[in-house]
């Protein structure tokens, strides 16, 4: 075929005006616009893209390993390293024998959570890994440079160069503080002087889950960590290290997130405006592939309800950032957010990278996301936004003065009160907690226990809808047996079945024993329901009058239960919350307000010894 010959040249090329006025014409009378998606990143995702939506774009036609490194810093192959994260306790004995067997088994790495550095058997590790063929990473939160000194004098005795290791070292003040003590540069300084010589291992870390494990967006994830690596950049530096030195030993921590292709494009917006620092810095453009990338899955989207679900959600998260480019990945394993993991999770979490490498074949093709005219523009899009805002804290005074006057933390407050209310009105789902729930799922561990153990991580998305779950739980050991949960649904309309579907779901969520009963009128329904056993009656009507006469009949139950009207009557509400209603449930209703109501009556009764 001649380049002149093109198949389907009968076919004139379709427009962005052409699609539009398709669109229009299958939507009728509904505004084209009715489909745009608006971001907690204040990015608006249309319905379709173009060409047309790439082709001003300076990054389109870049090939990989090409500055700016958009499309990442090779151009042979996307290959990672899985590294596997172990929790090392006092002399860390036990995790570096489990490190031993992970590397054995599929891992490519370790990164060591190391508890207390100064009784960690540097002497034992060094003889049982080698640690100048595996990457081997570390978690401090104190002590790094006498760490380094023991690890380096260790090999030394082993006639070992520390110049051969792999892997990095993390620890990271700057953003999980706010701000660099004098002695904390100090140290990181010392650290720069004793890793510099080793171009595999990375001494200045910048960890940006400190931020996405919190609830920030995208834009402040991406933004915020620029910003504390160019603080770490100029403090650095100011001390009397090279530009060279700092830039060439800089590794982001980034998580990984459920939202796939705003986490693909955020990896590669994040290299992407990298390389504008070090052009900033006037620094070799070949220093900025120097960045390296580690990924982590997302702890703020781990569930502790229905948990076998993490290993779908990490597995999502793990292919984003492949896909992205990611240098290494830690899979976390499904069931951290409530137990130490065992073997069994650890090698399921551990081979799902495995599985994307070998049986998904990932690692063959270098920037898999290029060319799809979505992600190339959404790329461009977070770019744009993330730069801005990294610019507003500069104009701050950077990183250290914008933590220090609140507007980092406030603006990520901001953005998670936001999805903790669409996770509360059911705008936000998280599969197995506040949608689709188990209702078989037995939990095997103690609630209140769990609840008041200082390691349960409390910012998570999970968390406010896990705590009412927790005490249905507790109802259910008390008493044994679930609270139970009855769905009235009086008359025949299809508006009421759709808001009983709604409240069953909602109920069930919760933990509670529900059923839904059908009734023709208000007096079958009344006396039926006043010798039932439940905690919550939830009428589903629209007749003014029904609504007016079920509240009072039904509150002469002996065990006055939660009563609540699957509906949202806006002007009527104050009168029928005098008819005897406690709260509404309807679609984008704030759900935690009515479990709290619900949870309070149940701990009322606890307290009463089952008597109301």
């Amino acid at each position: 075929m001649t380049d002149e010959q093109k198949l389907f040249s009968e076919f004139k090329p379709g427009t962005a005006a052409d699609w539009a006025a398709r669109a229009q014409k299958d939507l009728r009378e509904t505004p084209l616009e009715s489909l745009d998606w608006h971001t907690y990143e204040g990015i608006t995702i249309k319905p379709y893209y173009t060409r047309e939506d790439i082709q001003h774009l300076p990054f389109a036609q870049q090939k990989p390993g090409d500055f700016p490194f958009l499309r990442g810093t090779t151009g042979s192959d996307n290959g990672w390293q899985n590294i596997q994260k172990i929790k090392a306790l006092g002399n860390g004995i036990p995790a570096i024998d489990k490190a031993a067997d992970a590397l054995g088994r599929g891992a490519d790495g370790v990164l060591f959570i190391v508890e207390d550095p100064q009784a960690f058997d540097v002497a034992y590790l060094t003889g049982q890994l080698d640690l100048t063929t595996q990457s081997v990473s570390y978690t401090l939160g104190s002590d790094p440079t006498a760490f380094l000194k023991r690890l380096y004098t260790s090999l030394s005795e082993q006639n070992t160069s520390h110049r051969n290791l792999k892997g990095f070292l993390n620890y990271d003040p700057m953003s999980g503080n706010g701000q660099l003590s004098e002695e904390e540069i100090k140290t990181i300084t010392q650290v720069l002087d004793l890793t510099k010589d080793s171009p595999d291992f990375y001494g200045v870390t910048v960890c940006g889950t400190n931020f996405s494990s919190i609830g920030a967006s995208l834009t402040q994830e991406v933004a915020y960590t620029l910003s504390a690596a160019v603080a770490y950049t100029d403090r650095l530096t100011t001390a009397g290290e090279p530009l060279e030195s700092v830039l060439r030993n800089m590794l982001f921590c980034m998580g990984a997130g459920t939202n796939y292709f705003f986490e693909i494009a955020k990896l590669r917006a994040l290299r992407l405006l990298w390389s504008a620092v070090a052009e900033a810095y006037q620094a070799d453009p070949a220093l900025a592939a120097k960045l390296r990338i580690h990924s982590t899955t997302s702890s703020w989207y781990q569930t502790t309800l229905d948990p076998y679900v993490n290993m779908l959600r990490v597995t999502t998260e793990a292919m984003s950032a492949v896909l992205a480019g990611a240098d290494s990945l830690t899979v976390l394993p499904f069931d951290s957010t409530f137990k130490d993991s065992d073997e069994f999770s650890e090698r399921i979490a551990r081979n799902v990278s495995i599985i994307l490498k070998e049986e998904s074949y990932l690692d063959k093709a270098v920037d898999p996301a290029a060319g799809s005219y979505y992600l190339e523009s959404l790329t461009n899009e977070l770019a744009s936004k993330a730069w801005e805002l990294f610019k507003e804290v500069e104009a701050q005074g950077g990183f250290e003065a914008a933590y220090e006057n609140g507007f980092i933390l406030s603006s990520i407050t901001e953005v998670s009160r936001q999805k903790f209310r669409d996770i509360a009105t059911g705008r936000m789902v998280l599969v197995g907690t506040n949608k689709y729930p188990n209702p078989k799922e037995q939990i095997d561990f103690d609630p209140e226990e769990l609840i008041q153990r200082a390691e349960f991580d409390t910012t998570r998305a999970a968390y406010p809808t896990e705590v009412m779950r927790m005490a249905t739980e507790l109802h259910l050991r008390k008493r044994k047996r679930r609270p139970r949960a009855i769905v009235a649904v009086i008359g025949q309309a299809a508006k009421r079945h759709i808001n009983a579907s709604f409240a069953k779901e909602f109920f069930s969520c919760a933990g509670f024993e529900t059923e839904v009963q059908q009734y023709d009128d208000v007096e079958t329904a009344v006396t039926r329901l006043l010798h039932a056993a439940a905690e919550v009656v939830v009428v589903s009507t629209s007749e003014a009058t029904y609504a007016r006469e079920f509240g009072p009949k039904i509150s002469q139950h002996k065990a006055k239960p939660t009563i609540i009207m699957a509906d949202d009557p806006q002007h009527m509400k104050d009168e029928l919350v005098a008819h005897g209603y406690d709260e509404f449930i309807f679609e984008d209703c704030d759900m935690s307000t009515i479990l709290e109501l619900v949870q309070k009556r149940l701990e009322r009764e606890e307290n009463n010894g089952g008597k109301q």
